[in-house]
């Protein structure tokens, strides 16, 4: 084979190549989607009939996903996967997206992040029954024992690895490692775990513990996130966000958070105060 071949041949599987990394999105494509097996009502959760948990997946991230994707015609499979298997799934390329996730730099570093489309506000629970933890300040969380959710970010609390004590499968088991002066305070996530208590999944309250703001802490905004390893990946970024702020921006939003209400939680898009890193 002659030098003039071989250079032809080299710039065809070049071609070819630069050709598949900017792969568009195929009409009526199916966008597969995970998500965390925990529900994080209201915003992801299992449909309830007469109080009993059925199989179909709900909730404000649902109808946000299934708006944004439907208007450039393409669907969607959701798997409800452990969250830390979900996470690992999706920036290796196996899924192409997931959702319901907070910002760090890591997960930027990993994830194609989409502008945030709800907050929650961060609190720390406490047992009634011992003396209150002496917590001013996010700062204050850290001379006291954590119990957390295996996977989840604690970032937002200015939380480090190292810095927690003890973590759980679930928010159960932190209330009851909590119960159990297995850790002094439980950092969580506030309209999250007042979804807990409207499916009657977990009642703080009936648990005898009580709830404290932290004020020097503005709001976790939540993002979806895309592989980096697809080769649409800033396509469906773009889709995903041009749905964000159409809903917002729409009488879309009020009749999602109307849908999806729940006792104490605000989900208007106004909630939103920080632009997305």
């Amino acid at each position: 084979m002659n030098a003039a071949r071989r250079w032809s041949i080299a710039c065809l599987l070049a071609l070819g190549c630069c050709a598949a990394s900017a792969a568009p999105l195929a009409p009526g494509q199916e966008i597969k989607v995970c998500g965390q097996m925990a529900e994080w009502p209201p915003y992801l959760y299992f449909k309830r009939e007469n109080g009993q948990r059925s199989e179909e997946l709900v909730g404000y991230t649902i109808d946000y996903l299934q708006r944004s994707l439907a208007q450039h015609g393409l669907r969607y499979k959701f798997d409800p996967l452990p969250w830390k298997r979900c996470v690992e799934l999706v920036n290796r390329g196996l899924y192409d997206m997931l959702t319901d996730a907070s910002y760090n730099p890591a997960r930027e570093r990993s994830y194609l992040i989409t502008k945030p489309y709800y907050a929650l506000q961060l609190v720390y629970f406490y047992d009634k029954a011992r003396p209150k933890p002496d917590i001013r300040t996010s700062a204050d969380l850290k001379k006291y024992r954590m119990c957390t959710i295996n996977g989840y970010n604690y970032a937002p609390f200015g939380l480090r690895q190292e810095e927690i004590y003890a973590s759980s499968q679930n928010i159960e088991q932190s209330f009851q490692k909590l119960k159990h002066d297995r850790c002094d305070a439980v950092p969580e996530r506030l309209e999250a775990i007042l979804g807990y208590k409207a499916l009657g999944v977990v009642d703080y309250e009936q648990l005898g513990l009580g709830v404290e703001h932290l004020p020097d802490l503005p709001p976790a905004t939540f993002h979806m996130m895309v592989s980096r390893k697809v080769a649409y990946g800033p396509e469906l970024l773009a889709v995903l966000n041009e749905g964000i702020d159409k809903i917002n921006h729409s009488p879309a939003a009020a009749e999602i958070a109307v849908k999806h209400g729940m006792p104490g939680v605000n989900l208007l898009p106004t909630q939103i105060r920080r632009k997305p890193r």
